[in-house]
């Protein structure tokens, strides 16, 4: 058992043991198990199936736009490549300028609800408590690795990063019904995807690729940034290797899946292609701020009843405003400690970013893994992707409206 998982076990205990005086909160906090009061469900988190509208306004809306998005990019920059223009430095770092405050390094922000939320029972209180003790602790761990050996740090950040995004397309995969199923299909998806932005850059431009590793060790280590890194040749057909054999292994059991596969597979070909030519900064920051924190931030979304169920409705303005609301305090604080260790280190670039970046993904890969064991995303039953609905009859309308429109 897990530490958040101790935390979260008190207050759900308590909120099963005290029989009819904690059956209104529990109503309150799932709604959806009010049609039959008698036969409550024993486990923490609610079995609510994801209605067929909310997949289709997620494909649609949100997934297919960002895919789009990606494409072109990486058109415009293949043939600024073939006319031997340069994509200047400023327009690169603009994605992850803009990650500061919008998308980025909010996704975040909502870690310390995100027991209470899925263990119903669990106090506000002691979820904060949890969640801040292990960022304090691991996110110093972190720091004093990068302190210690910069460029291990930076190669532990790749690993555990490659990881995280990863995951991030698995919970996608789930939600939308359409990803290979079980433990093996899982780590598949999460090996690929994660390989594509963690791996391609250094496989095809890996002068660019390394510059970003110095460039972020020379943070804490003034001497590696007159360091010359290279990709040795056989690193960079192993990384190749590597990635094709996901790919293939992808496609083959996608295509042998029951579910679509137009979204699985066009997607995969999109960031291929992406990483290959858009230069590495670009690349990471706009697939950071779009792609990764979009979708974790849609994920937060489905964890609150009251946006479950206007995402339910198809409005996805109004969930996100409540989550920049909720996520603008923690922002604050982050924002914050980066212009503190700007001053520390007398910097102010993408390598300080990096850094931070870096301590705060650790815990928050944390946070996310146990949301993937509450909700069985690496299983071949996930449950409790979505808060349960508080309007059924808006849900049914929806549903039936979207079928019929098709």
């Amino acid at each position: 058992m897990t530490a958040l998982d101790r935390a979260a076990a008190t207050g759900a205990t308590a909120s099963v043991s005290t029989g009819t005086a904690a059956a209104a909160p529990a109503t309150a906090a799932a709604p959806a198990t009010a049609v039959a009061p008698a036969a409550a469900p024993t486990a923490a988190v609610p079995t609510t199936a994801v209605p067929p509208a909310l997949r289709t306004w997620v494909a649609d809306r949100v997934l297919a736009p960002v895919t789009a998005v990606l494409a072109a990019v990486a058109l415009a920059c293949a043939v600024l490549d073939l006319a031997g223009v340069t994509v200047s430095t400023a327009v690169q770092l603009v994605p992850f300028a803009v990650s500061v405050l919008v998308f980025g390094l909010p996704h975040g922000a909502l870690d310390h609800l995100v027991p209470a939320r899925l263990r119903p029972g669990t106090s506000t209180v002691r979820s904060v408590v949890v969640v801040v003790v292990l960022y304090l602790v691991v996110g110093a761990a972190t720091a004093v690795l990068w302190a210690v050996a910069p460029l291990l740090g930076f190669a532990v950040f790749v690993g555990i990063t490659w990881f995280h995004w990863g995951q991030g397309d698995l919970f996608v995969d789930r939600l939308l019904g359409d990803g290979v199923p079980g433990p093996v299909g899982s780590a598949l998806t999460v090996a690929l995807r994660g390989a594509l932005p963690m791996v391609v850059p250094f496989v095809v431009q890996p002068g660019a690729a390394v510059q970003v590793v110095v460039d972020a060790a020379a943070v804490v280590d003034d001497g590696i940034a007159r360091t010359v890194l290279v990709v040795p040749p056989v690193v960079r057909v192993a990384g190749a290797a590597l990635v094709v054999v996901l790919l293939v292994l992808h496609a083959v059991v996608v295509g042998r899946s029951s579910g679509p596969r137009w979204r699985q597979v066009s997607e995969d070909v999109v960031l291929v292609l992406f990483f290959a030519v858009v230069p590495p900064v670009l690349a990471v920051g706009l697939y950071f701020t779009l792609w990764h924190a979009v979708r974790h931030i849609l994920r937060l979304e489905l964890t609150d009843a009251t946006s479950a169920v206007e995402l339910h409705r198809g409005r996805l303005l109004a969930p996100f405003l409540r989550f920049v609301r909720q996520a603008w305090p923690i922002t604050a604080i982050a924002v914050g400690v980066l212009v503190v260790f700007a001053l520390a280190v007398r910097r102010a670039d993408l390598g300080v970013y990096l850094v931070l970046i870096a301590a705060l993904t650790t815990p928050h890969t944390v946070v996310v893994t146990w949301m993937d064991r509450v909700q069985r995303t690496w299983g071949s039953a996930p449950r409790g992707l979505t808060a349960p609905e508080t309007d059924r009859d808006t849900v049914r309308t929806v549903t039936a409206r979207t079928v019929s429109a098709r």
